[in-house]
């Protein structure tokens, strides 16, 4: 298969699991690939979730859109920040955050700068 027929493979493979979660072995059907090489590719697909049953059998859909939406990062760091009781190093916040929630240092600072209660003082965050 080539490249592009790759592509269009897998982005109908997306767009079809968003109906009913399916199995790795369900989803394997169509696609040329492995079935680790598909695992590895579906872990990586941002919106798509992935539930195991009590028999250890992957279920792969998209995310409900419905669902609360992503935490509010610049909320995160307050209430990490009020936890902690005092300024906090910019490093250690980002080891702090809630797992699943990813940021870069930019998006940190970015958060940090909306939010009216929290200022950058040096390399520490500070609640006002």
């Amino acid at each position: 298969m080539n490249d592009t027929a790759n592509q269009q493979a897998l982005a109908r493979l997306l767009k079809n699991s968003g109906s009913e979660p399916q199995t790795l072995e369900e989803l394997w059907q169509a696609q040329g690939w492995d079935q680790s090489q598909l695992r590895l590719w579906l872990y990586c697909q941002p919106g798509l979730v992935r539930d195991a049953d009590s028999d250890g059998v992957e279920r792969f859909g998209q995310a409900d859109t419905n669902a609360q939406g992503a935490p509010n990062l610049s909320e995160e760091i307050a209430k990490i920040v009020q936890s902690h009781g005092k300024p906090l190093p910019l490093v250690q916040l980002k080891n702090r955050l809630p797992a699943g929630l990813l940021a870069t240092e930019p998006m940190l600072k970015a958060a940090i700068s909306d939010h009216p209660s929290l200022q950058m003082v040096g390399p520490m965050v500070k609640l006002t």
